[in-house]
């Protein structure tokens, strides 16, 4: 029961970062409507994302390293695209 939990809370926990990644994605050429994102809240999301994953396969809990293997890339993502639209 624990582990289909644990499960479950991961795939809520990517299903979060899903729209804010689409949004972004689809808006990435437009800068004006990325720079309302912070930079901080992105680069500690993905720090923290990477950090789970170390931690999750370094204590064999997969229910927390296989969801933020896609956290981790999105909020990257996210990061980047508010990056370059910083720069325009």
């Amino acid at each position: 029961m624990i582990a289909a939990l644990g499960w479950l809370v991961g795939i809520i926990d990517v299903a979060q970062f899903l729209p804010q990644t689409r949004h972004t994605l689809a808006r990435r050429r437009d800068a004006a409507a990325l720079r309302g994102l912070s930079v901080w809240t992105w680069s500690i999301a993905t720090v923290q994302g990477a950090a789970w994953v170390v931690y999750g396969f370094a204590n064999g809990l997969l229910p927390i390293a296989i969801p933020n293997l896609v956290i981790t890339p999105a909020c990257a993502l996210v990061l980047l695209a508010r990056l370059r639209a910083g720069r325009g």
